[in-house]
């Protein structure tokens, strides 16, 4: 089975990968403590989680920065197991990036029999981790807006002292 999941963000592709690498790695490879520093992960990184009665097991098949990133986990929920293969990719625009998300699942054990609850719980978790990731922007902007709106006011001061207004066109 299939889902596919996209936002438009308004945000340069190299912010939105940082973004989307912190939102996928909570809960998963960086635990809840990630940071604006947290590395992209490598091929081949491993990781396992319980939340709640859920064990969530993975591991990076592919990252390709500022581009994709490509997961395969296994959901146990028993008696239920699921296999996850989760494919993020970032298309630049003329103003911002367009965000994929790609999910391919198959529903063993009970879990065939709970089809509906697998799919609305699927297409939950990405709704959240598009979301997480348009706020996690929107936090970022808030938290560099003051260093711009001062590094803007102290530009306008330098082209003030120096006899240079913004609204002059010199030829």
């Amino acid at each position: 089975m299939r889902q596919r999941h996209e936002t438009l963000l308004g945000f340069p592709l190299t912010a939105v990968f940082a973004a989307l690498i912190e939102v996928v790695a909570r809960g998963r490879w960086g635990g809840n403590g990630v940071t604006p520093d947290t590395l992209p992960p490598r091929a081949g990184c491993q990781y396992a989680r319980q939340r709640g009665k859920v064990l969530r097991r993975g591991k990076v098949l592919e990252c390709l920065r500022p581009v994709s990133i490509t997961l395969q986990e296994t959901l146990l929920d028993p008696p239920c197991c699921v296999k996850l293969r989760l494919h993020w990719r970032l298309e630049p625009l003329e103003q911002g990036a367009h965000l994929l998300l790609d999910v391919r699942y198959a529903l063993n054990g009970a879990a065939t029999l709970r089809r509906r609850h697998w799919r609305e719980r699927i297409h939950g978790h990405c709704a959240r981790m598009l979301a997480g990731v348009g706020s996690r922007l929107a936090e970022l902007a808030t938290e560099l807006r003051p260093s711009i709106d001062e590094h803007a006011s102290t530009m306008k001061t330098k082209r003030l002292a120096s006899g240079v207004h913004a609204d002059e066109h010199h030829e």
